[in-house]
């Protein structure tokens, strides 16, 4: 076999393995047959555009500017340094690159890619434009990809998806054919295959920042908040300078209970561009959390200054409790209410802070006006199904019953007590949390989401086999214990103090009562309860960052308060005196004794601080972060009569509700 054959085979085998993903074996594979050809400009050049691919940039540009000494005249490896040059911010160098390559080989429509890009990056968008058309007409593949992404914008998701999925079955390393098979099939409700697609593309080319940032966002919108950080950091890692990857990594942090570390990361962000005013409002909001509502403030109008349509700017300023608008700040709410016409999440957020402003004007028919409104917009973009809702309820009390709970379960009991306090959103849920994570044995976390993203990952989610709730028959005790020490485990990120006592006060957590019960029998577990007309109007009122969909329709948010009150009940009649029920307006009035009976059911010892819980300071990441920084008052109970003549239809609805 000559030395053009062995050439030839060498490059076969070595292109098999990256088809195949195995790119460091491809590595491998080129620095061994260079071992004994040490010129071979073919397997060099390869070498190059693998070192390239792994992230190893000096060693792909040393083999890169080898092949091109060697061979003058060779247009790919020309192309690759000039990716190289792209990867370390050089558009300059590398256009001049990408050029040279064309004038070698004027058919590699690789190549007028990456000279769209360098050019994009040097504001030159005319040339970029005509880089890219002459791509595309080089590209069949890229013109088809132009196609699918077209009926997809068009709602043509079918044929986009046959179009990407023939051109993945050509080539199985094409990442943009795999990155619109992956939203189609998000935006299609196949979390599965998406997720699986996503993690494809990063098994493929694992140095790509795009890979990471699209899986931390999916991973995101998943609940899965702990996954969806490690991806972002991986994205920010490779690409510091990913500002809204940066900000949203932020977000995620300060929802996983981290202020300080969220901090940083909105500080990162800013350090970039001080006027992103995504990442101004997300450092205001860890500011509140933090207690330092002076400094929040001021972070809040620095963004309104920058972006006076910022609507959750706006919102945030009329959230905290301590802050009054001005009547020219007024005047400038109604102007971009009036001026907003295309971004619907601003303009709720106006009506929300416009609402709040009436409020403290006493002007409560404006006020409810602009309620109305700002719900009725928010209504319309989230997915809320109270059906849905009783039916999963249903479910619920059917599978918790007396012969399921009679069963010789007897899970372990390792680990530190979680204290739950469920019901319903603006129920006094904080201040329990804020009384209890006072005392020196427990940690304060918020509201973690663990237990229903754990509860909806059992059984059949990824598989065949029956859902949450049914599954919990099948299950066996060593079953329910390993569920018990996934939530702990993923409780922990929020509890670095690891005391032996920590609060999750997720609301919808009420539902989850029998599995916690049977799983972490060690928990306790307190139901937050409240006047369910103030309950109901606070929910209005109350522009959530997330979920609380029941909240945005007053008929709905009373018939998700009246499921509320039946599966409690039916945790009552299953497990008697196993849930602690705290009445708001009772712990109001009288806070020592309340207090008390509560440390006597958690079986802590009685500490003084607990009453001076005002003087406590901890991250408290919710919308009662002021009050519970103020000695307690009775400002809020009965606050639903500024708004009766307007709540009819709502009292009726929640007639059947027992009192106390």
């Amino acid at each position: 076999m000559d030395k053009q054959d062995k050439s030839r085979r060498a490059i076969d085998d070595i292109f098999r393995l990256i088809n195949s993903g195995q790119v460091q074996q491809a590595e491998t594979e080129c620095r061994s047959y260079l071992d004994k050809h040490p010129n071979d400009i073919n397997v060099l050049g390869l070498l190059g555009a693998v070192c390239l691919n792994l992230g190893k940039l000096p060693e792909a540009r040393t083999a890169l500017e080898k092949t091109i000494r060697l061979e003058p005249a060779f247009a790919k490896p020309y192309e690759d340094l000039g990716m190289l040059h792209l990867q370390e911010e050089k558009p300059q160098q590398a256009v001049e690159l990408f050029q040279q390559a064309i004038r070698l080989d004027g058919g590699q429509a690789s190549a007028y890619a990456g000279l769209a890009r360098g050019l994009m990056l040097l504001g030159e968008k005319e040339a970029a434009e005509n880089a890219r058309q002459k791509y595309l007409e080089l590209s069949p593949v890229a013109r088809s990809l132009a196609q699918a992404t077209k009926l997809l914008e068009d709602g043509q998701a079918a044929q986009a998806e046959k179009i990407c999925d023939e051109i993945s079955k050509q080539n199985p390393l094409n990442t943009d054919a795999l990155r619109l098979l992956a939203r189609i099939a998000t935006e299609d409700g196949r979390s599965v295959i998406a997720e699986g697609l996503l993690k494809r593309i990063i098994k493929v080319s694992d140095k790509d920042y795009r890979g990471y940032v699209d899986l931390g966002l999916f991973l995101g919108q998943q609940g899965r908040i702990p996954e969806a950080v490690d991806a972002l950091r991986n994205a920010v890692g490779l690409k510091p300078d990913l500002i809204a990857a940066q900000q949203r990594l932020g977000d995620y942090l300060a929802i996983m209970g981290k202020p300080a570390e969220a901090m940083d990361v909105y500080d990162t962000a800013l350090a970039l561009d001080a006027r992103f005013v995504p990442a101004l409002v997300g450092r205001g909001h860890m500011l509140r959390v933090l207690g330092r509502y002076d400094d929040a403030i001021r972070s809040y109008e620095s963004g309104i200054s920058v972006r006076p349509d910022f609507g959750d700017a706006w919102w945030s300023l009329a959230s905290l409790k301590t802050y009054q608008f001005s009547a020219a700040q007024v005047d400038q709410i109604r102007t971009q209410i009036d001026r907003h016409t295309k971004n619907t999440d601003s303009k709720i957020c106006l009506h929300f802070a416009l609402a709040r402003a009436c409020e403290d004007s006493e002007d409560f028919d404006a006020a409810w006006r602009e309620y109305v409104s700002g719900n009725a917009q928010k209504r319309a973009t989230v997915d809320y199904d109270p059906v849905r809702t009783e039916v999963m309820h249903d479910s619920v009390i059917e599978v918790f019953n007396r012969e399921l709970f009679d069963r010789d379960w007897k899970p372990a009991e390792d680990g530190p007590t979680p204290i739950f306090i469920v019901g319903m959103p603006r129920s006094g849920s904080t201040l329990l949390e804020q009384i209890l994570a006072s005392h020196s044995q427990v940690e304060g976390t918020s509201e973690l989401p663990y237990m229903g993203m754990l509860a909806e990952a059992l059984g059949g989610r990824r598989g065949g086999g029956k859902q949450y709730p049914a599954v919990i028959s099948e299950m066996k005790a060593e079953q329910l214990a390993a569920f018990g020490k996934s939530y702990l485990y993923y409780s922990r990120e929020a509890r670095p103090e690891n005391a032996p006592f920590f609060t999750d006060k997720m609301p919808a957590n009420f539902a989850h009562v029998g599995l916690i019960h049977l799983a972490m029998p060690n928990a306790k577990i307190i139901d937050a309860r409240r006047d369910p007309l103030d309950t109901c109007i606070g929910n209005f009122r109350q522009l959530f960052a997330k979920g609380k969909n029941h909240s945005y329709d007053l008929v709905e948010c009373a018939e998700y308060y009246l499921e509320y009150v039946r599966i409690m009940e039916h945790w009552d009649s299953m497990l008697p005196g196993r849930v602690l029920k705290v009445q708001y307006e009772d712990l109001v009035a009288n806070v020592e004794d309340e207090t008390r009976r509560i440390l006597e059911y958690c079986e802590l010892p009685w500490e003084d601080a607990c009453l001076d819980f005002h003087k406590t300071r901890r991250a408290v990441n919710t919308a009662s972060s002021e009050q519970v920084r103020m000695p307690i008052y009775s400002d809020a109970i009965g606050y639903w009569k500024n708004y009766e003549p307007w709540l009819e239809e709502l009292q009726d609805i929640l007639t059947p509700v027992p009192e106390g």
